[in-house]
């Protein structure tokens, strides 16, 4: 038998063994879908449970005759609770819906570019930002970001971000982390901001990373890719964690959490 302090010592020794193996459960209890906006014609990736990614989903080459208009590119993608897959060019307004893995389908269309996509934490909806494309020199005009409930009508105006109120620069990059809309600028760093009803309020002034696609997790954490390989997670933008060496240059990525097994 250990005497009491050696029985103190393998109880804290077994506790901590018992939280490192929960811990590894947790962090590979997502999905993870991925985009890379550089590849032709767009493809949606997927990294399940933690292991490399695998091709899921691959656009024709030439565009559907139902959306002539769409860029045949996929850039950004989002995932709801309820697991429905939504993906964006952000080259158009079409947001398409993935369909049983293996088809694309028109969730709707709007009358601008959109540029990022999420879910909120809410079925059946998509909030989507707008920012338009500057035309003869203009500067970059102010973006919004709108909500659409798939199932009942048109989208609603949700958030309006003022160029000059983030320093410009920001061109779409969103997630909404309980009900509050973080932005990420396309600087190097980025910038971060948290809307407020008093306007954006800055966060993160640490990040280090050029964020070109965020989303939250449920955990209250971030996951987020910066144009490189490596999907990385994050609470506060200090302390990041890589959870992916992928293979290619991801522009976005999106969780989903997995299925319940039954009771």
């Amino acid at each position: 038998m250990f005497d009491n302090g050696r029985s103190k010592y393998a109880v804290r020794g077994m506790l901590a063994l018992v939280a490192f193996c929960l811990s590894c459960v947790y962090a590979s209890a997502d999905d993870l879908y991925l985009t890379d906006g550089r590849a032709f014609p767009g493809q949606l990736w997927l990294s399940r449970d933690g292991a490399a990614e695998r091709s899921v989903f691959r656009l024709e080459a030439t565009p559907n005759q139902a959306y002539p208009r769409a860029a045949m590119k996929i850039a950004r993608v989002a995932v709801g609770p309820d697991r429905k897959v939504y993906f964006a060019s952000g080259l158009d307004g079409y947001v398409m819906h993935l369909l049983d893995d293996a088809k694309e389908v028109v969730s709707f269309e709007f009358a601008g570019q959109i540029r990022d996509l999420d879910c909120g934490d809410e079925p059946h909806t998509v909030y989507f930002s707008v920012v338009p494309t500057p035309q003869n020199g203009e500067p970059l005009a102010d973006g919004k970001v709108y909500r659409r409930d798939v199932w009942t009508g048109q989208p609603s105006e949700f958030a309006t971000i003022s160029q000059s109120q983030v320093g410009g620069n920001w061109w779409g990059t969103f997630a909404i982390q309980n009900g509050v809309v973080h932005i990420a600028t396309l600087d190097t760093p980025s910038r971060l901001f948290k809307l407020t009803s008093s306007g954006p309020e800055s966060v993160f002034a640490t990040n280090q990373f050029n964020i070109q696609g965020l989303a939250a997790t449920a955990d209250g954490k971030f996951i987020f890719v910066d144009g490189t390989s490596n999907v990385y997670r994050t609470s506060d933008f200090v302390n990041v964690e890589t959870i992916l060496q992928g293979s290619r240059k991801f522009t976005d990525v999106a969780g989903a959490a997995l299925p319940k097994a039954a009771e």
